[in-house]
């Protein structure tokens, strides 16, 4: 065989392998939003992959009209801006101070923080129910934002303090020259340049808060401290019959903000991993 005909089998195996991917990936997707369009009779007449004998979107009213939904996503926005905002600046603050400002032990520091990588969530889920069960604060916004900074911050940490390596010395230490305070250069210059960085971790972290099922079951009991993907399971009914249309519709709509999300930062999510890769 010549080197050309090589080429051309290794082009078209190349493509079939990416076009399976494509299936694989997208098939799912394509199946909960077709499938959150069906009725009851289709679901109980139709193939479980063919498509909607109609497009109907009866399914997505009674998702925000006989059930829980609005106060679900209240909720979920509510913890995700909570979480995000002290995540970032503790993160972002504490990453920078300990890749640029050179102090004796700051790398013991880094070091344990680091520390929280190795410790998974679940394991303290038992002593924080306990203490937040003392502190009264159960079932309240506070239980379910605390932890998920907590245990996010070794992570954050470690991304800024990468990114914050790539930052040039000679611009900080031009502006200190020039007269700027620390903290005007870092809210004027660092975090301007730290862009990309930001929101590669207010993407990643953001996900996570939105897709959070064990904490908000663990510290939350009332409806009304539900997030969207606890409130999933509204749509199982007496003896665990499922309204399935309704549920693919609540699944949709649930995912859907993430993937808005994750579209319009994916840009600049992969410069600012690009950029945290790049060593000095």
């Amino acid at each position: 065989m010549s080197r050309i005909a090589k080429k051309r089998t290794f082009i078209v195996i190349k493509l079939i392998v990416a076009a399976l991917l494509l299936v694989i990936q997208v098939y799912p997707i394509f199946y909960v939003i077709t499938s959150s369009m069906k009725t009851t009779d289709d679901f109980r007449q139709l193939a479980s992959y063919a498509l909607p004998s109609s497009i109907n979107f009866d399914n997505y009213i009674k998702v925000f009209t006989t059930s829980s939904m609005p106060t679900y996503f209240k909720n979920s926005v509510i913890i995700t801006v909570g979480v995000l905002i002290p995540l970032l600046l503790i993160s972002f603050m504490a990453g920078f101070a300990l890749s640029k400002i050179k102090f004796r032990g700051n790398k013991l520091v880094l070091e344990f923080l680091m520390l929280g990588l190795m410790l998974p969530f679940q394991v303290a889920l038992i002593p924080l129910f306990t203490i937040f069960n003392n502190l009264g604060i159960l079932n309240t916004y506070p239980a379910v934002i605390l932890p998920q900074i907590a245990f996010s911050l070794s992570y954050s940490i470690q991304l800024f303090y990468s990114f914050s390596k790539f930052l040039p010395d000679e611009i900080i230490e031009a502006a200190i020259i020039d007269g700027c305070t620390p903290f005007r250069t870092f809210i004027q210059i660092i975090v301007p340049m730290s862009t990309n960085s930001l929101l590669t971790v207010a993407t990643m972290q953001g996900v996570f808060t939105w897709n959070d099922f064990i904490n908000a079951y663990t510290f939350t009991r009332s409806t009304s401290m539900k997030t969207v993907t606890l409130g999933l399971n509204d749509f199982v009914g007496f003896m665990g019959t499922t309204d399935w249309g309704a549920t693919f519709a609540a699944i949709t709509v649930t995912v859907l903000p993430t993937f808005l999300f994750y579209f319009f930062t994916s840009k600049y999510m992969m410069s600012g991993l690009t950029a945290g890769a790049v060593k000095e």
